[in-house]
């Protein structure tokens, strides 16, 4: 389903938002991403990824924009980045989705260099439930906290994608409490409701 206008415009004054979705609706994460940015003329995106290699990333970001971002850059492991990126694209690589402080250093690197432009930044982490696979909850807790600060001192936005079916109810709760809001598809219902903190 699609989401409502309510709901974009709600989402759109949020820096830091959690997309609770099942893996099977992974599908609607292109009008997900399309809310961080608004009509943005000039976007910049931050990616950490490791469910995608770095040019099919670059590819559905420019997708869901409509054209390719103005600079892009990802975060991934060297397993995962094969080939030549796309041009425009810089993709820095740790070894593993467990290096936090790998993953934080490259993406302060790149932060910084964003804020120095007067493009709309955007920050997407795909996903938190293959992370939750390598690292404990209070660690991941612990990243996301700075992580989601350095993306409000930026006035940047942050979109990040988690498998609720993965985890247990407390998880879940524990990490909603990190968010501006919380964006989360309701199967049975077959629409989209926001919470905001």
């Amino acid at each position: 389903m699609e989401l409502s206008d309510r709901v974009t415009r709600e989402t759109r004054d949020l820096s830091s938002v959690l997309v609770l979705r099942p893996q099977f609706r992974s599908g609607t994460d292109a009008a997900c991403k399309r809310l961080l940015v608004g009509d943005a003329d000039r976007v910049s995106v931050l990616g950490i990824c490791f469910s995608r290699t770095p040019r099919r990333w670059y590819e559905h970001w420019s997708e869901a924009l409509g054209a390719p971002p103005e600079t892009a850059a990802v975060v991934t492991t060297r397993d995962e980045f094969g080939g030549d990126p796309p041009a425009g694209l810089t993709v820095e690589t740790v070894s593993s989705p467990a290096d936090l402080t790998g993953i934080g250093m490259q993406a302060t690197k790149q932060l910084t260099a964003f804020g120095e432009t007067d493009d709309a930044v955007a920050v997407s982490l795909d996903s938190l439930t293959l992370m939750l696979q390598y690292v404990s909850l209070e660690t991941l807790y612990r990243f996301l906290h700075v992580l989601t600060g350095r993306i409000d001192a930026l006035d940047a936005t942050g979109l990040f994608l988690l498998d609720p079916t993965t985890q247990d109810p407390a998880t879940v709760h524990t990490l909603k409490t990190l968010f501006h809001g919380v964006l989360a598809y309701d199967d049975e219902a077959d629409d989209w409701t926001l919470q905001t903190q």
